[in-house]
């Protein structure tokens, strides 16, 4: 009882605050815009309990992987600003924003991390535009793929640094062909020594040629190539993999979009020492967009694709999924919206898998999140989200191991309630 009234007292002091902060700063807010609109700084207070914050099994205790608690109540306080400035027939955009967690309980997870993003939309006459960026991120990496041990090491966080590139170019070769080309590099770097060998730098190439008709919906095909290298891996185990389809977009509707590819994928690894780990098959991804009236809205997103970075000791897993993300505005300053998936993930026989990785593992993840956006005033909002996901597998857990092995189910329950305010 005293810990529930703690967490809702809680709660409500950071809501009490956030009102009492937008009471302060609204008046000015209002009178004062900055550069024109084109700059936006923003402060956000959030408060979360999370009921299993390692996502361990509930036949597991958190002592068997060297925690003190299963759940723990957090507060994360960000600061940060975001610009979007039109120049002639260019566009500039940003945003930073740095993030810093503190727990209640396990405060060998306090954290400070960022995310920041800067990119140029760019346009040359009236046939060829495009966008040139950059994004990065620093934050813990998620305990669903971290702990599967019986070790201390399995509760020590990771914080996780990615960093991004990209180039993309549209031209239109004639009023009816446009061709499409991109390049990105990306960048995993692992802040826990356990685990830096699964930092990853991946280069990523595609080329695509579509014929587009006047209602502006294209069909056309696609190639991509994907080389990837484990700089700190146990073993060499670079890879090209390239993958050639045909790519769609189509409006059936006003209040309709699809947009959809399907691609003959092949992974190559460079040494010829792990050809029994190469791959050759189908992937697909179908997404449809709805918006039957102007206040739902409704995304569902179908796919079968290949993830060679997923934090899980085997670097290589097949993913089956569907997503729905409906929306619904209430009022004009109420919003409901929501994200539901359910995917299956094979994961794939892969070089330098750790030890309790198997190479016929399935695992099925299902993930329910609700949030309610109430914005009183055009520069305030909170958010009240909940969260719920589980995880069950064929994977059988072995006592006898040792380390021992833990089985790779769980449940967990988020609930988190915030406040942000933007001059």
């Amino acid at each position: 009882m005293r810990g529930a009234q703690g967490h809702a007292g809680l709660g409500l002091r950071i809501v009490g605050g956030a009102i009492a902060v937008a009471g302060l700063f609204l008046p000015a807010a209002k009178a004062f815009a900055l550069w024109d609109d084109k700059l936006t700084l923003f402060a956000e207070e959030k408060a979360a309990r999370d009921d299993n914050v390692f996502r361990i099994s509930k036949n597991a205790a958190p002592e068997d992987i060297g925690a003190s608690s299963r759940g723990d109540t957090y507060r994360t306080t960000s600061l940060g600003l975001n610009f979007d400035v039109p120049v002639s027939r260019q566009r500039f955009q940003g945003a930073f924003a740095r993030n810093d967690t503190r727990y209640d309980q396990l405060t060998v997870l306090d954290f400070t991390g960022h995310e920041g993003r800067a990119m140029w939309l760019w346009q040359l006459g009236n046939d060829a535009s495009g966008q040139l960026g950059y994004t990065e991120t620093l934050a813990l990496a998620s305990f669903a793929n971290i702990v599967s041990f019986a070790n201390p090491q399995s509760s020590r966080p990771d914080p996780l640094k990615t960093r991004q590139a990209f180039f993309s170019a549209a031209y239109l070769v004639t009023p009816r062909w446009r061709l499409n080309t991109g390049v990105s590099g990306l960048e995993l770097t692992n802040g826990d020594p356990a685990r830096q060998s699964l930092d990853l730098d991946v280069l990523y190439t595609e080329v695509a040629l579509s014929y587009v008709t006047p209602a502006n919906t294209s069909v056309g095909l696609s190639a991509r190539t994907e080389d990837g290298r484990y700089p700190k891996g146990l073993v060499d185990n670079a890879y090209r993999q390239t993958s050639a389809g045909v790519v769609a977009d189509w409006t059936p509707t006003g209040a309709s979009h699809l947009s959809a590819r399907a691609d003959r994928l092949s992974r190559r690894y460079a040494d010829m020492s792990l050809q029994t780990f190469d791959f050759v098959g189908h992937t697909a991804r179908a997404q449809y967009d709805w918006k039957p009236t102007g206040k739902l809205s409704l995304a569902a997103v179908a796919q079968r694709d290949i993830y060679p970075y997923q934090d899980i000791g085997s670097s290589f897993v097949l993913v089956k999924g569907v997503t729905l993300r409906p929306t619904l505005s209430v009022t004009e300053k109420i919003d409901v919206s929501g994200t539901f998936d359910y995917s299956v993930r094979e994961f794939l026989p892969s070089p330098g898998q750790t030890s309790g990785s198997s190479p016929s593992r399935t695992d099925r993840v299902r993930s329910g999140t609700v949030t309610l956006a109430y914005r009183p005033a055009r520069s305030l909002t909170f958010l009240l989200s909940a969260q719920r996901e589980g995880r069950s597998s064929n994977f059988v857990s072995d006592p006898t191991a040792s380390p021992v092995v833990l089985p790779v189910d769980y449940v967990v329950n988020v609930i988190s309630i915030s406040a942000r305010i933007a001059f």
